[in-house]
């Protein structure tokens, strides 16, 4: 349970005399006349001069806006053109890829199903393993490199715009 309060015996307090109250009221006093002199003493700053402004026309800067949106709206274009004849030479290049190389395969299990002495037969497949792998990196190759150009061709008019020195 919770206990009562006892009620606390008063201390006795040091009586503060008058003589204390008074110094004290003067040293705080004294600091604040001090920096009321020293502002009163200051003078305003100069405020520098602003510069002058000239208005700009709204018509100019509406044509200024027209001519980069028209800018920016053919580059726009030309790269979603660049960009589609780069997916349709990257996508053309994929299927001829693909087509070669299921071709290449079947020859080889051709050349590894012939009736052939089993030495013979593994240097036939070993050289046509050789041969797909060398057409289907190469192509892997034109195909990546295509991409890359594909990729540049779609973003160059973008860059050209965004270089332009009227902007």
């Amino acid at each position: 349970m919770a206990e009562a309060k006892k009620p606390r015996a008063k201390r006795a307090t040091k009586a503060a005399s008058p003589e204390l109250k008074a110094d004290l009221i003067e040293l705080a006093a004294a600091p604040a006349a001090t920096v009321l002199e020293a502002v009163t003493a200051a003078k305003p700053a100069m405020q520098p001069k602003a510069p002058e402004v000239k208005p700009v026309a709204p018509e100019a800067l509406f044509s200024s806006a027209k001519k980069q949106g028209d800018v920016f709206r053919q580059a726009v274009g030309e790269a979603v053109t660049a960009s589609a004849k780069g997916a349709l030479e990257v996508n053309g290049k994929i299927i001829d890829a693909l087509t070669i190389q299921s071709s290449a395969a079947l020859d080889l299990w051709r050349s590894a199903l012939s009736p052939a002495p089993l030495p013979e037969a593994l240097k036939a497949q070993s050289q046509a393993t050789r041969q797909a792998y060398d057409a289907a990196s190469a192509q892997w190759k034109d195909i990546a490199e295509s991409t890359a150009l594909w990729f540049t061709k779609s973003l160059e008019p973008l860059h050209s715009a965004f270089q332009r020195p009227g902007r």
